[in-house]
C-alpha cells in the first residue's frame, strides 16, 4: 500500500472514532438534560404536596411521609390516599373525606376532623393525642393501638370501630356511638362515656376505672375481666350485659339496669347498687361485701354461694332468688322481700331481718345464730 493509501485510511479511521466519541458525547448530554429535567421522587412528592394544598383534591395519592403540618385540608377529598406516617399535627381536616385512607403510624395530635368522613380509614399505631374529631363517621376504621388520650369523640359514629389496645384514658366521648365495636384490652381510664352508645361492644379486659359510663348503653355489652373500679355507671342499661369476673369495687350503679346480666364472680365490694334492677341475673360467686343494694330488685336472681357479707339490702327486692350457700353474715335484710327464695345452706349469722318477708322461702340448714328475726327478736 502507498503512503498515500495509508494516510487516507488512518484520516478513514481518526474521523469514524471522533464522530463516534461525539455520539457519546452527545448521549450524554442528553442523558443529563433530561435527568436536569425529570423531578426526583422527592420533588414530585413536594409537588404533589403543594397541588394537594391548593386544590384539596388528592383521591388515591401517595402523601405518605408527607409534611402537612399545620395545613388547611377543610373540605378535602382524600378519599383512599396514602398518608402512612405523614406529620398532620394541628392540622385542619373539618368535613375532609379520608374514606379508606391509610393513616397508620401517623402524626393527628391536636388535628381537627370534626365531623370528617373516615370510615374505614386505617389509623393503627397513629396518634391522636388531644385530636378533636366531634361529629366524625369512624364506621368501621381501624384504631387499633391508638394513641387517642385527650381526645375528643363526642357524638362519633364509631359502630364497629376496631379499637384493641387503644389508649383513651381521659378522653371525652359522650354521646359516642360505639355499637358491636372491639375495644378489647383498651384503656378508657377516666374517660367521659356519658350517655354513649356501647350496645354489644365487646370491653373484654378493658380499663374502666373511674370512667364515667352514666346513662351509657350497655346492653348485650361484653365486660368479661373488665377494670370497672369506682366508674360511674349510675342509670346505665347493662340488660343481658357480660360481666364475668369484672371488677367493680366501689362502682355507683345507682338506678342502673342489670335484668338478666351475667355477672358470675365479679367484685362489686363496697359498689353503690341502690334501686338498681338485676331481674334473673346471674350473680353466681359474686362478692358484694359491703355493697349497697337498698331497694334494688333481685327478683329471681342467682346468688348462689354469693359473698354479701355486710351488705345493706333493706327494702331489697329478693323473691324467688337462689341464695342457696351464700354468705349474708352482718347483712341488713330489713323489710326485704325473701317469700319463695331459696336459702338453703345460707350463713345469716347477726344478719338484720326484721320485718321481712319469708313466706314460702327454703330456710333448710340455714344459720340464724344472733340473726334479727322478722319479728325483731334476736336469735339464740
Amino acid at each position: 500500500m502507498t503512503l498515500l493509501a495509508s494516510l487516507a485510511v488512518l484520516s478513514t479511521l481518526i474521523a469514524i472514532s471522533i464522530g463516534r466519541e461525539n455520539h457519546r458525547l452527545s448521549d450524554r448530554l442528553q442523558a443529563e438534560q433530561s435527568r436536569q429535567q425529570t423531578p426526583s421522587e422527592q420533588e414530585k412528592k413536594q409537588q404533589l404536596q403543594q397541588q394537594t394544598l391548593n386544590t384539596r383534591q388528592c383521591p388515591e395519592c401517595d402523601l405518605s411521609s408527607a409534611n402537612l403540618r399545620s395545613a388547611d385540608l377543610r373540605d378535602a377529598y382524600l378519599w383512599k390516599a396514602n398518608l402512612r406516617e405523614a406529620d398532620l399535627s394541628n392540622a385542619y381536616l373539618e368535613k375532609a373525606d379520608l374514606r379508606g385512607a391509610n393513616l397508620q403510624g401517623s402524626d393527628l395530635g391536636y388535628a381537627s376532623f370534626k365531623n370528617a368522613n373516615l370510615g374505614y380509614a386505617n389509623f393503627m399505631g397513629a396518634k391522636l393525642t388531644n385530636t378533636d374529631l366531634t361529629g366524625a363517621n369512624l364506621w368501621q376504621a381501624n384504631l387499633r393501638e391508638t394513641q387517642l388520650v385527650g381526645a375528643n369523640l363526642e357524638q362519633a359514629d364509631l359502630r364497629g370501630a376496631k379499637l384493641e389496645n387503644a389508649n383513651l384514658t381521659s378522653a371525652k366521648l359522650s354521646q359516642a356511638n360505639f355499637g358491636s365495636a372491639l375495644l378489647l384490652g383498651a384503656n378508657l381510664e377516666e374517660a367521659n362515656l356519658h350517655q354513649a352508645d356501647l350496645q354489644q361492644a365487646n370491653l373484654t379486659k378493658a380499663r374502666l376505672t373511674r370512667t364515667d359510663l352514666s346513662s351509657a348503653n350497655l346492653q348485650k355489652a361484653t365486660l368479661g375481666d373488665a377494670q370497672l373500679i369506682e366508674a360511674n355507671l349510675e342509670n346505665a342499661d347493662l340488660t343481658e350485659a357480660k360481666l364475668w369476673v369484672a371488677q367493680l369495687e366501689k362502682a355507683n350503679l345507682k338506678n342502673a339496669i342489670l335484668a338478666k346480666a351475667k355477672l358470675g364472680y365479679a367484685k362489686f365490694k363496697g359498689a353503690n347498687l341502690e334501686e338498681a334492677d338485676l331481674t334473673d341475673a346471674i350473680l353466681e360467686g359474686v362478692i358484694l361485701e359491703d355493697a349497697n343494694l337498698e331497694s334494688a330488685n333481685l327478683e329471681g336472681a342467682n346468688l348462689e354461694r354469693a359473698n354479701l357479707i355486710g351488705a345493706y339490702l333493706k327494702d331489697a327486692n329478693l323473691r324467688e332468688a337462689n341464695l342457696q350457700g351464700a354468705d349474708l353474715r352482718g347483712a341488713n335484710l330489713q323489710d326485704t322481700n325473701l317469700r319463695n327464695a331459696y336459702l338453703q345452706g345460707a350463713n345469716l349469722r347477726g344478719a338484720n331481718l326484721k320485718g321481712a318477708s319469708l313466706r314460702g322461702a327454703n330456710l333448710r340448714d340455714v344459720d340464724l345464730t344472733g340473726a334479727i328475726l322478722p319479728n325483731g327478736k334476736v336469735s339464740p
